[in-house]
């Protein structure tokens, strides 16, 4: 026996009446099965809802079963807005994706937690999702180098290629590099401190370049693309 406390990133039917539920928790991805569940009269009817944060108790070895549990936080602001709750899942996705990854699963968990938060509390979310897809590749090993000149070391003039994972001063510049107000926001969001750093304003055609920037990284650098953001482009446009 043994308690367990995580976000419920993803959920899957098991049988006629059961659920089995992924956890993202502060030592990687555990994956619960929960008898009954999915019945109306279900204790644990709400317990399983995808972004819950909750506490189990369970036993087993091959697969957890839920012994008791309960719903520590429900985050019950990310459903009443579709494109909210849309990235939300697109953020779901991927720590689900790269759950498997060796990497501080410690520092990832409670840095969600408190994105997740953000999310629901605020209007301008979008920032804070692309901190955590920013610090995720950091996570990962293949961060990008935001400071000095790939090829001559300056840090002067420098826009930033994807292709390369890199800046470049406007010398040394690959062709289809993104330029300093987009490389500007983007060190912004990889060194925010939440607890101390208020987000600046800025234009929206800054935010929807850096969210094909952010895609264009993960599908060159790590083969992936999520199928939320699919979603997104038919929500948002973009």
């Amino acid at each position: 026996m043994e308690t367990i406390e995580g976000i419920i990133l993803k959920k899957i039917a098991y049988k006629e009446s059961s659920e089995i539920i992924y956890l993202y928790t502060n030592k990687g991805l555990v994956s619960v099965l929960v008898h009954g569940s999915k019945k109306i009269k279900s204790p644990y009817l709400n317990l399983t809802r995808i972004s819950n944060l909750v506490s189990l108790f369970v036993s087993g070895k091959d697969l957890l079963t839920l012994r008791d549990g309960e719903t520590k936080t429900a985050f019950p602001k990310l459903g009443l807005d579709i494109e909210k709750y849309t990235y939300i899942s697109h953020v779901f996705e991927l720590i689900y994706y790269f759950s498997t990854h060796e990497h501080d699963h410690d520092k990832l968990y409670n840095f969600l937690l408190k994105i997740i938060q953000a999310v629901e509390t605020t209007n301008d979310y979008i920032p804070y999702i692309y901190m955590l897809e920013l610090k995720l590749l950091f996570l990962l090993g293949v961060n990008p180098n935001l400071n000095t000149c790939n090829t001559c070391g300056s840090n002067q003039n420098l826009v930033f290629s994807v292709i390369e994972g890199s800046v470049f001063c406007d010398k040394h510049s690959p062709t289809g590099s993104y330029g300093e107000p987009i490389l500007k926001y983007i060190r912004i969001l990889y060194y925010f401190d939440l607890s101390k750093d208020q987000l600046p304003e800025v234009e929206f055609e800054i935010i929807k370049e850096v969210r094909f920037l952010l895609d264009n990284y993960y599908e060159y650098h790590l083969n992936y693309r999520s199928k939320a953001r699919k979603m997104l482009k038919e929500l948002i446009g973009y």
